[in-house]
This record gives C-alpha cells, structure tokens and sequence, in this order.
C-alpha cells in the first residue's frame, strides 16, 4: 500500500497545471504529474547546483520569466491603464496578492492573455516591454 502527505501548492499554480494538461489532452491526473515533476527535479538537481541553493534575490517566477521586486506591471483596457507591482515575491494589484493571469483576468472582467496583455517595466528597464516579448528574449538566451 503507498502512502500519501499532502504538500501545499498554489491554486494559481495548480490551476495552471490543470489547464495545461487538458490543453494538451493529457489524461493523467494532476498529482500524478506532480509526482513526476518532483523525480524530475531529483534528477536534475545532482547535475544542475543552481537548483540547490536559495537567492537572496526577491522577485516573481512567472513560468520561465523572472520579475525581481520592484517591476512594475501595467494593462491598458478601454483607455485606461491599471498598475501592479512586484512586492517581495509577489505581484500585489489593489493591495492584494495576484497571479499575471488572474490580473489581466480582473482588469478585463475576462478572459485574457496575459502574455499579451501585460506589459512590465523591470528595475534596469529603460521602457515598458510586452510580457510575451520579454518571455521570448529570456528563453532565447537560455
């Protein structure tokens, strides 16, 4: 018989996972995956020492894009623009913790993309850049 504990996971994050997976007509259960990701990691972590120790350095981890404290994130809807900005390790919109996806969410009252509806000034940044533009330069140098 296995036995189970159970390990707290974002919900955004969660959710996330349970979309992907149905994106992908992947069938397998979330815990499942989960359970892989972490042998995964256990693999990758003997060969890979940056896996193995914590930065100082405080920020948001958005998928492959990283967002150190101090970025500032904005959206333009119907003419108006809406701020957040990276606080710590999160994105803080109206006062309260958010995911990118649910911020373009809430902004729009919709479905959006936050890909391609968020736009992000980090600290070295001299200009607003598009979420998606950043993400593709990132994983261009990886």
């Amino acid at each position: 018989m296995t036995k189970h504990i159970s390990v707290p996971v974002d919900v955004d994050l969660f959710l996330s996972l349970v979309d992907f997976l149905r994106s992908k007509s992947d069938s397998r259960e979330p815990v499942e995956v989960i359970s892989t990701a972490i042998e995964y990691w256990l693999d990758s972590a003997s060969w890979k020492p940056e896996l193995l120790t914590e930065s100082s350095t405080r920020g948001y981890q958005w998928k492959s894009l990283f967002l150190p404290e101090g970025t500032e994130i904005r959206m333009q809807y119907k003419g108006a623009y809406s701020y957040a900005k990276v606080e710590g390790d999160e994105i803080i919109y109206n006062g309260k913790s958010i995911s990118p996806g649910s911020l373009a969410n809430t902004i729009a009252s919709s479905s959006r993309n936050a890909w391609k509806d968020l736009w992000v000034k980090r600290p070295d940044d001299k200009e607003w850049r598009l979420a998606d533009d950043c993400r593709n330069e990132q994983n261009d140098t990886a």
